[in-house]
């Protein structure tokens, strides 16, 4: 499994890095119960951290935002910005920022009790297959872009280039994903048949610690959860592909 990154990319977005993760031959049906207790964990982590704190991610969120406007990117939301976007809004925490932005909101003068499970919310985040639910929560716990990649057989690498002007993330002949890390295209899905997959974790100069955090804890979950061999690997300026030898 191998993926290339254009050149011009790391030239155009200074700091620009990426950890990657590869996994050979694992099982991606039904329900996976390590991913699934890692999935509910992101989810109560998040849960409290939002309602202490509705903003705590904003500066991540801009940062990739910021990086798409600077290749000329515009009118699209990052896969991290929709994913926090839905979540608050199934957590109710849209509406309780609406709220105080109208003058007349209710002014209480006792707070309401919650009890703990109230605080720690719902389990909002939709389940869709065990490598899928582990990058979703990844990326609540974290805050970071991650994306992950069927590589069928193997054979085809993953490229990330521009292609009729548009900075897409191709395999083969077909697109995975359009404007860069924003929409699905139709290659590279992760579904329940998916065996070998490739994880791109997106990341500047201010959040690597993050990407280097969340590609090791991914690393090591999905180790456990898979029980396959897990290769992790980084690209940043000067290196600009990845070949997996598992």
């Amino acid at each position: 499994m191998k993926v290339i990154y254009d050149d011009h990319l790391f030239d155009t977005i200074p700091g620009l890095c990426v950890g990657i993760l590869a996994v050979r031959a694992l099982d991606n049906r039904g329900v996976n119960l390590e991913a699934e207790a890692f999935r509910r964990r992101c989810c109560t982590e998040a849960n409290l951290l939002l309602k202490m704190n509705t903003s705590m991610a904003d500066n991540e969120l801009k940062r990739y935002q910021d990086a798409l406007t600077h290749l000329g990117i515009t009118g699209h939301s990052t896969a991290l910005d929709t994913l926090f976007r839905e979540y608050k809004k199934e957590l109710g925490l849209e509406e309780a920022e609406e709220a105080k932005a109208d003058d007349h909101y209710e002014i209480l003068s006792q707070p309401k009790a919650a009890s703990l499970d109230e605080l720690a919310g719902s389990d909002v985040l939709p389940r869709m297959n065990p490598v899928m639910d582990m990058v979703r929560g990844g990326m609540l716990k974290f805050h970071v872009d991650i994306h992950a990649f069927d590589m069928g057989d193997r054979k085809t690498p993953l490229l990330v280039h521009q292609q009729e002007g548009e900075w897409v993330v191709s395999l083969g002949n077909e697109t995975a994903l359009h404007n860069w890390y924003c929409e699905n295209g139709t290659a590279g899905q992760v579904g329940e048949e998916t065996e070998n997959i490739l994880i791109l974790i997106t990341g500047f100069a201010p959040n690597r610690n993050k990407v280097a955090a969340a590609r090791n804890e991914l690393a090591r979950r999905m180790k456990s959860a898979f029980d396959r061999s897990v290769e992790v690997g980084w690209l940043e300026a000067g290196t600009h592909e990845f070949t997996a030898s598992i």
